[in-house]
C-alpha cells in the first residue's frame, strides 16, 4: 500500500499561485516543518517522516531547479548526505552536488549561484558541491568521504543519465572495491571514535559521532551497500549476518537515537546532534518521564539511551568483525585448538562449536581468562560473541555459586595484563551484569551533575584502569609515588575488587558508601578470601571518599586533623588501599578534577599519615616538634642569606602560633626574605613563585589590615580568571595582614612566567584603590542547568578560638566576591579558607572570627549571616 505524503500537498498548494515569491518558499518550507513535528507528536513513524521531508525538498527543488533554466541536457542535481538517504531531519543541511557534462560557461555559473542563493533565501542551510564528471570521478578515487557522498547520492532533477553514468563508474568493478572500501572505513571509525574519546557514556554524548551513534550505523550501511549492492540493514538479516532479534535492536536503536535527533533539532531550532544539559530535562520528559524527583526523570531516560548505545556498539563491533572475516580474509587461517573447548582463528579466540556454553557454561567466564592468558590475541570472533549473548541466561544463582566459577572470576584478576581489557568486553557483552548482579544497577547509569563526566559502569572501568596503570612502567612515570606504594601491595586484587564495588550501589535508596560496602564483603567471602582481605575490600569501599574529603575541604596542616584521619585509617594496609584508591577514582572521575594541587594535598595526607602510623605521638608533643623543626629549617637558610636571627623570631612572634603549622618551610623563607627586605615607603607587598612541587602558584600578600582585604583579592582573582585553591590567613599583632594563596591559572594549569607581572600589577592596583570593585562574568551556559540549594552550617573549633562556616552552593561568577563582600558587611574576618568546587556545587569552607577575633556562637546571629549570605549567592 502506498502511502501519501501529506507535505506533498503544500508544494501543490503553493505551485497552485499565479505569483511566488521567496516568502512563500520560506513559509511553506516552516509548514512542512510544522506539519513533521504535529506527525512526530502523534506517535508517527520518524523513519516515515525523514523520508516525507526529503521528499518534500525533492519537490520544492525540483520546481527551482526548473525555473532557474539550467541546463537540463548539462547538469544533474544530486542528493548527498542524509538528504541523499532520505533521512533528513529537521533542521539537517541539505546537501547537493550539481555535476555537470563540462566546465560550466559564465551564463550557466550565474544562473547556479543564483540557484545557490535562493535556496539559503527561502530558508534552506545548503551544503554544495559543483564538479563535472571527470572531476568528481577523480576527487572520488582519492578522497573516501567524496565515494562515500556518491555511493549513496540520489537523484533528484536534471539529466538522468548522467547521473546514471557517475554511478556506473564509481561501482566497485571501476574504484575502491569492497576491501578497499571497508579497510578505510574501519580506519576511518577507528580514529573517529578516538577523537570523540572512545568512549559513548559521557554526560553529553554525542549521539552521532560517539561509539555506538548514528555514525557506526551509517557505517554498517555503506559497507553493505558496496559490498551487497543494497543500504538496507535488512539485507544484513536476509545474508544471515544478523539474526533476527539483532536486527529488530538494530532497528529499534537507530529509530530511537533518530527520534531523540528529531527532538533535539526542534529544541535548539538548529541541527545539533549533543546531548547537552540544556535539553536533557525536556527530551526525558517529551519521551514519556516526568518524575523530576532528584533528576530520576533524566537519570531514567539517559540510562535507556546509554544501554541502546551500548547495544549498537556491540552489534556494530560484531558486524565489523563479519565484514573483516567475509572481505578481508580470503584464505582464512587454520585454526590453532586451545584445549579441549577453544581455538585461536588468527588474532581471534572462538568456541569450537555452537553448543559449548550448553555443554560446558563455565565457558562463559573460562574463554575471558584465556583471552588474558594468550599471547597474541585482540579479541573474540563474532559468532562466539553472539553465542555469549544468547547463553548468558544460564548465568543463574546456581552458576554462580560454582566453586570454578568464583575461583575463575579472581583469577582473572589475578593475571599480569589484560584485567581492564577483558573487564571491558565483560561489560560489553552483559558478563558483569549476569556473574554480579548488582552491577546491573549502574549498567548505563548516569549523575545529572558536572563532577561525574561518564555512567558510573564506565567510571569504574576508567578507576580498574587507572588500578592497573599503576603497575606499568608508564603509570611509574605519570604517578611515581602510587606505583611506589602499589609495588608493596600483598594481594593487589583485593584494591580492583575495591575498586569495581566502589560504587556498585549508586542509584540505589541509602548510602552507596555503606551498601556497596556490604555487596563486597559478601562478594569477597563468597569467593574465598578470608576474613581479614573481605574486610579490607569492604573497608576501602565504605570509606574510599574519606580521603579526598580530608584533603580538599580540611586544614591537613593540623595535627588534629592528621590525628583524626588516621585512627580512622588504623592501619598502613588500609592507607596504601584508599591512597590509591582515591586517585584513581579523582582521575576517572573527570579528567579536569586531576591536577598538582590535589596530587600535592594527597601526597601530603598520605605521608603525614604514614609517618603518624609508625610514631604515634601525641597531638601536642608532636605540634611542638614540628613548629621547632620548621623554625629552625627556615632559621638555616635565612641566616645563610644574612639574615638575623633575632629579626626572624620577631617577625614570627607577630604571626601567631599557627603560622609555621600552616605554612612550609619553603613558604616561611619566603615570607620572612621578602617581608624583613621591605620598604617602610611601600605599604603592600606582593610575590608569586610557583611551588617547588609544582602543584600551584602562590601569591603571598603582605598589607595593613583593612575590612574589605579579602573582597578586594577575591575580586581580583575572578578578575584574572585564577582559581584559588586554599587560602591562609594571618593577622599579625602590628595591624598586618598576610595572604598566602595557592592559586591555578586557566583549566587548572600552572601560570605561565609571561603572565606573573600583569598578576601582580592587577592586584597592586585594585588593593590600593578606593573601593573594592565587583568584577562581572557571564555564566557559563552548562550551569544555568543546574540548581543546588545553598546550604551554611556552623561549626566551632574551640582551640583555635575559631567558627568553621562551611557553605555548599551552586557554583557561579564571582561566586568568592559576592561572599566577601556579604562578610564584610556582617564585619566577618576571614582567617583561613579552602576552596573547593565540584561539577556545579561549590564547597567551601572559611575559618572566620568578628572583626573582635570572637568566636560566632550565638545562634541568632548565625541566622542573620545565614540570610545575609543567601541572599547574596542568589542568582542576579
Amino acid at each position: 500500500m502506498i502511502q501519501i505524503n501529506p507535505l506533498l500537498s503544500i508544494v501543490n498548494q503553493l505551485l497552485q499561485r499565479e505569483t511566488l515569491k521567496i516568502a512563500d518558499y520560506a513559509q511553506a518550507i516552516r509548514d512542512a516543518r510544522q506539519m513533521l513535528n504535529e506527525a512526530f507528536q502523534a506517535g508517527e513513524n520518524v523513519l516515515l517522516l525523514l523520508q516525507q521531508h526529503a521528499d518534500f525538498i525533492d519537490a520544492v527543488l525540483q520546481h527551482l531547479w526548473n525555473a532557474s533554466r539550467i541546463s537540463s541536457q548539462r547538469a544533474t542535481l544530486v542528493a548527498v548526505g542524509g538528504y541523499g538517504r532520505r533521512e533528513l531531519h529537521p533542521a539537517s543541511d541539505v546537501d547537493l552536488m550539481v555535476l555537470l557534462t563540462e566546465n560550466p560557461q559564465a551564463e550557466c555559473n550565474e544562473r547556479l549561484s543564483a540557484f545557490i542563493t535562493l535556496l539559503w533565501d527561502i530558508g534552506l542551510d545548503v551544503g554544495h558541491s559543483v564538479r563535472t564528471l571527470d572531476e568528481c570521478l577523480e576527487a572520488a578515487s582519492n578522497d573516501l568521504t567524496i565515494i562515500t557522498n556518491l555511493i549513496e547520492s540520489r537523484y533528484v532533477t536534471g539529466n538522468e543519465n548522467l547521473y546514471r553514468a557517475l554511478q556506473d563508474a564509481i561501482s566497485p568493478e571501476q574504484m575502491w572495491d569492497s576491501r578497499a572500501f571497508f579497510m578505510a572505513k574501519l580506519e576511518e571509525q577507528q580514529k573517529r571514535h578516538l577523537r570523540f574519546g572512545d568512549s559513548s557514556h559521557r554526560v553529553e554524548p554525542n549521539l552521532k559521532e560517539g561509539r555506538g551513534g548514528l555514525r557506526d550505523i551509517q557505517t554498517i550501511s555503506w559497507v553493505t551497500l558496496r559490498e551487497y549492492g543494497t543500504f538496507s540493514l535488512q539485507e544484513l538479516y536476509a545474508k544471515r549476518l544478523l539474526e533476527y532479534d539483532e536486527f529488530e535492536t538494530l532497528r529499534a536503536g537507530r529509530e530511537f537515537l533518530w527520534s531523540i535527533r528529531f527532538v533535539l533539532h526542534g529544541l535548539a531550532k538548529r541541527k545539533e546532534d549533543r546531548l547537552l544539559f540544556d535539553y536533557q530535562r525536556t527530551l526525558a520528559h517529551r519521551f514519556g518521564y516526568t518524575d523530576d524527583t532528584n533528576n530520576a526523570a533524566v537519570e531514567a531516560f539517559m540510562q535507556r539511551y546509554y544501554r541502546t548505545i551500548t547495544d549498537l556498539e556491540r552489534l556494530s563491533e560484531m558486524l565489523m568483525g563479519i565484514f573483516r572475516e567475509k572481505i578481508l580474509t580470503l584464505t582464512p587461517p587454520a585454526p590453532e585448538m586451545l584445549g579441549e573447548w577453544y581455538q585461536k582463528r588468527g588474532t581471534l579466540i572462538s568456541v569450537n562449536s555452537p553448543d559449548v556454553f550448553v555443554i560446558y557454561p563455565t565457558a562463559l567466564l573460562e574463554i575471558f581468562l584465556l583471552l588474558q592468558m594468550t599471547p597474541g590475541v585482540t579479541g573474540l570472533i563474532p559468532d562466539t560473541i553472539r553465542l555469549i549473548r544468547h547463553n548468558l541466561h544460564r548465568i543463574d544463582a546456581g552458576f554462580r555459586q560454582q566453586i570454578r566459577h568464583r575461583q575463575l572470576f579472581i583469577q582473572m584478576l589475578r593475571q599480569p595484563k589484560g584485567i581492564t581489557f577483558v573487564m571491558r568486553l565483560m561489560n560489553r557483552y552483559g558478563l558483569l551484569a549476569a556473574y554480579i548482579p548488582a552491577f546491573s544497577n549502574i549498567v548505563g547509569r548516569m549523575q545529572y551533575d558536572l563532577f561525574h563526566m561518564y555512567t558510573v559502569d564506565e567510571h569504574t572501568l576508567f578507576v580498574l584502569r587507572n588500578l592497573r596503570r599503576y603497575s606499568t612502567p608508564q603509570g611509574a612515570q605519570e604517578l611515581p609515588l602510587c606505583s611506589e606504594v602499589f609495588r608493596t601491595l600483598r594481594n593487589p586484587e583485593l584494591l580492583y575488587l575495591a575498586g569495581l564495588f566502589h560504587d556498585i550501589a549508586k542509584g540505589r535508596n541509602g548510602d552507596h558508601s555503606e551498601l556497596g560496602a556490604v555487596d563486597a564483603f559478601n562478594f569477597c567471602r563468597e569467593h574465598g578470601l578470608d576474613l581479614h582481605d573481605a574486610s579490607l575490600v569492604s573497608w576501602l569501599v565504605r570509606n574510599h571518599l574519606l580521603m579526598s574529603m580530608t584533603a580538599q575541604r580540611k586544614d591537613i596542616s593540623d595535627p588534629a586533623v592528621v590525628h583524626e584521619f588516621a585512627e580512622h585509617v588504623t592501619s598502613q594496609s588500609r592507607l596504601d588501599g584508599l591512597f590509591l584508591l582515591t586517585v584513581a577514582d579523582i582521575r576517572g572521575t573527570n579528567h579536569q578534577l586531576w591536577n598538582g594541587w590535589k596530587q600535592s594535598l594527597l601526597h601530603e595526607l598520605y605521608h603525614s599519615t604514614r609517618n603518624l602510623l609508625r610514631n604515634r605521638s601525641s597531638i601536642s608533643r608532636e605540634s611542638a616538634l614540628l613548629i621547632e623543626e620548621k623554625r629552625q629549617a627556615a632559621l638555616e637558610q635565612l641566616v645563610a642569606e644574612g639574615f638575623q636571627d633575632k629579626s626572624c623570631y620577631q617577625l614570627w612572634a607577630q604571626f601567631g602560633g599557627d603560622y609555621h603549622l600552616q605554612h612550609s618551610v619553603e613558604s616561611v623563607i619566603w615570607h620572612t626574605r621578602h617581608i624583613l627586605r621591605q620598604s617602610k615607603e611601600n605599604p603592600t607587598l606582593i610575590q608569586i613563585r610557583r611551588t617547588i612541587s609544582g602543584s600551584s602558584n602562590v601569591i603571598f600578600i603582605y598589607t595593613h589590615d583593612q575590612d574589605d582585604l579579602f573582597t578586594r583579592v577575591v575580586s581580583s582573582m575572578e578578575q584574572l580568571n585564577l582559581t584559588i585553591v586554599q587560602a591562609r590567613l594571618v593577622s599579625t599583632t602590628d595591624g598586618h595582614d598576610l595572604y598566602t594563596l595557592h592559586i591555578l591559572g586557566s583549566d587548572n594549569q600552572l601560570i605561565d612566567a609571561s603572565e606573573q607581572q600583569y598578576i601582580l600589577d592587577t592586584l597592586h592596583n585594585n588593593l590600593e584603590h578606593t573601593k573594592a570593585l565587583r568584577h562581572t562574568h557571564r555564566k557559563p551556559r552548562i550551569l544555568r542547568n543546574f540548581t543546588v540549594p545553598t546550604r551554611i552550617v556552623f561549626s566551632q573549633q574551640k582551640d583555635k578560638c575559631l567558627t568553621l562556616l562551611e557553605i555548599n552552593a551552586r557554583d557561579m561568577p564571582g561566586l568568592l566576591s559576592r561572599l566577601g563582600e556579604a562578610m564584610d558587611g556582617l564585619g566577618i574576618r576571614v582567617h583561613n579558607a579552602r576552596i573547593n568546587t565540584l561539577g556545579e556545587q561549590a564547597q567551601d569552607i572559611f575559618y572566620v572570627t568578628t572583626r573582635n577575633n570572637e568566636m560566632i556562637t550565638d545562634e541568632a546571629q548565625q541566622a542573620k549571616i545565614r540570610e545575609v549570605l543567601e541572599k547574596a549567592l542568589q542568582v542576579d
